[in-house]
């Protein structure tokens, strides 16, 4: 009995990583990625309460070799950050029970995991309940990326600068970025919509305009121009790019 409680006092705790599985396209993960997915004992992936999606557990799927347990684990997206946090929490404890067994376990998210992820809720939490936890972060190829290598446009270049805004609040459109950035990266923008197109007329950026939704996954779409954006129906999964038109020299 002894020997038996020494064994459970000692299980060495499995490591957590956070890994970034691009956009959706399976052809977008990294060999890191792939590495450690087909590593690990348990692979965690996210959906949303009322979503009938999991993006990332799909390009899981995908991954030849992966032979991990799967485990879905559901996220609150309400309004009320009470209910989000509770989120976190239960879904903190799950993972943290897997690591107190001495199991590597990955959370699989879509893009790169300290860009606008849930992860980084969720690895809070983990390091309140398990301090000592080893974690291991593995970058993703963002949407955004992706986009702009599909039309071959430079993000930034020279001394330019780029602005991330999350445009998913209605107060995006008068971020600041509108008026100091280069390049504006919008996330989200399925609900203000018509008036981040007018911001963006109003800043300079309606010359180079890209909008793009669902990008690597099935019903994808992609269109350029101020016209065409606004033609096209809005979708959650939804970004835009804008380069600001260089002033004339007089």
């Amino acid at each position: 009995m002894l020997a038996e409680n020494h064994e459970r006092k000692t299980v060495k705790l499995g490591i957590l990583y956070g890994v970034g599985v691009g956009p959706g396209d399976p052809g977008l993960l990294t060999l890191r990625a792939v590495e450690v997915l087909c590593r690990v004992q348990v692979v965690f992936s996210a959906t949303g309460a009322h979503s009938q999606d999991c993006i990332s557990g799909s390009v899981v799927d995908a991954v030849p070799g992966c032979q991990a347990e799967r485990v879905t684990l559901v996220f609150s997206m309400a309004r009320e950050m009470e209910d989000r946090r509770q989120a976190w929490s239960e879904n903190a404890e799950k993972v943290v029970d897997v690591l107190r067994q001495g199991k590597d376990c990955a959370f699989a998210t879509i893009g790169d995991p300290l860009i606008y992820s849930t992860y980084t809720y969720l690895l809070r939490r983990v390091r309140e309940l398990l301090p000592e936890v080893r974690v291991e972060t593995i970058p993703g190829i963002t949407s955004f990326q992706a986009v702009a290598a599909r039309n071959n446009l430079p993000l930034v270049e020279d001394r330019e600068t780029l602005g991330l805004i999350p445009a998913w609040t209605r107060e995006s459109v008068h971020d600041p970025q509108f008026h100091s950035a280069d390049t504006v990266v919008l996330l989200k923008t399925y609900h203000h919509r018509r008036e981040i197109l007018t911001a963006l007329q109003e800043n300079g950026f309606a010359g180079e305009c890209i909008y793009a939704s669902r990008v690597g996954l099935a019903g994808e779409e992609m269109v350029s121009g101020i016209d065409a954006i606004a033609r096209i129906p809005e979708t959650y999964l939804s970004l835009i790019i804008a380069k600001r038109q260089p002033e004339k020299v007089k």
